[in-house]
């Protein structure tokens, strides 16, 4: 129903993703394949939502109405199975703000907060310029899969650890955590009294034989310390409207959120984001399913040619996300090197593997949330730099 091969262009809008390549490289023949937001048309239901709220002519300050917050918890009970309450839900301008709301609420200057590496660049930048201590736990890699370092994560989290920040699935290296791990993760924080922060903004895209497993949900100990994070800008590609939730459902970790939220002044909501977020949970479900199969089926691509024509780099197909993780390690060139040559030979720009942890090193995050016709563009950008003689 939905043509997700059409062109958009982008250009001249102030995109992020695309017009910031200019400013950055002073060029205009870089394809931009790093921000993670994507590149097709938004549902039209979205769309139209948001106009005709606009028709009205007053953009006051506003609150989020009994509608949007029954379009969250339908589309949890539906989406995810998971019966939430509408007490549980606060709104925020963005996940980034609520983590640094949680850092703010739930450490003080100098404790430590957890993160597993290689993972999404605020988390880092977040715990470090609330001047708190970073700790990370290498995520374990065995040329297919990241897997977490149970016993390593376990003796970091006794020492001293007040906050674990996890991305769930998690970004860049599309994983879906099984319930089974995040009831070890629940059950390690629960006995240490570590607060879970989990950043569930990819759990929409999911692809086939895989299933989302919201952190909440999997015990009681999880429900006593968890703060989960969902939005539907990454789902719906609305990321500029900037309205995302938060459910908590333990009061006491409730109460202690949103005390740090209002202490730093990110309680007030965007009233177009409010409209486009219950529109996308209303009526973008079909969309949704075909975005994430066409998605999904761009990273078969991407694989297939890997394999065939690029074979010192490797990858493999990830679980969730519109993001894919690719090895250039058997090149054996430094990072800048490697970034340097994707730019000035293979004229793309992605995001540097090195961005996310020390154990990025030789790795790039490729962004296939646009059209198939984009991505083959950028991987035979690459395949001519790398193979050419």
């Amino acid at each position: 129903m939905y043509n997700f091969d059409e062109i958009i262009n982008r250009n001249g809008t102030n995109s992020v993703k695309w017009d910031s390549v200019t400013k950055k490289y002073n060029r205009n023949d870089l394809l931009p394949m790093w921000v993670a937001d994507m590149d097709f048309k938004i549902a039209p239901e979205i769309a139209d939502a948001v106009i005709e709220r606009a028709k009205h002519m007053t953009y006051g300050y506003t609150f989020p109405g009994t509608e949007y917050i029954n379009s969250i918890i339908r589309w949890n009970k539906k989406r995810h199975n998971f019966d939430v309450k509408k007490e549980w839900i606060s709104v925020s301008p963005g996940v980034i703000p609520a983590i640094k709301a949680a850092i703010y609420g739930f450490s003080d200057v100098n404790d430590k907060i957890l993160i597993l590496t290689p993972v999404y660049t605020p988390f880092h930048n977040s715990v470090k310029e609330a001047n708190r201590e970073l700790i990370t736990s290498s995520l374990i890699f065995d040329g297919e899969k990241y897997n977490i370092d149970f016993d390593d994560f376990e003796q970091k989290i006794k020492y001293g650890v007040k906050l674990f920040i996890m991305s769930n699935p998690h970004n860049p290296i599309g994983r879906v955590w099984s319930k089974e791990e995040l009831s070890k993760i629940a059950d390690i924080c629960f006995n240490n009294n570590v607060v879970v922060l989990s950043d569930e903004i990819h759990s929409d895209i999911i692809y086939k034989n895989k299933k989302h497993t919201v952190f909440n949900t999997v015990s009681e100990n999880a429900r006593n310390i968890s703060i989960v994070c969902q939005a539907p800008s990454k789902t719906f590609n609305i990321a500029g409207l900037c309205t995302s939730h938060i459910i908590i459902e333990s009061e006491k970790v409730r109460k202690q959120m949103q005390k740090s939220m209002s202490s730093i002044g990110i309680e007030l909501v965007n009233i177009f984001g409010i409209v486009a977020c219950e529109a996308a949970y209303t009526y973008g479900e079909q969309w949704v399913d075909e975005m994430v199969e066409y998605v999904e089926g761009n990273a078969d691509f991407v694989c297939k040619y890997i394999k065939e024509k690029l074979p010192l780099v490797k990858t493999y197909k990830p679980e969730s996300t519109y993001l894919m993780w690719l090895d250039f390690r058997l090149y054996n060139l430094k990072q800048e090197e490697l970034m340097e040559k994707l730019v000035n030979e293979g004229k793309v720009v992605l995001n540097s593997g090195t961005d996310y942890g020390t154990e990025g090193v030789g790795f790039i995050r490729l962004n296939i949330g646009c059209p198939r016709s984009i991505v083959k563009e950028c991987i035979d950008r690459i395949e001519k730099a790398f193979n050419k003689k």
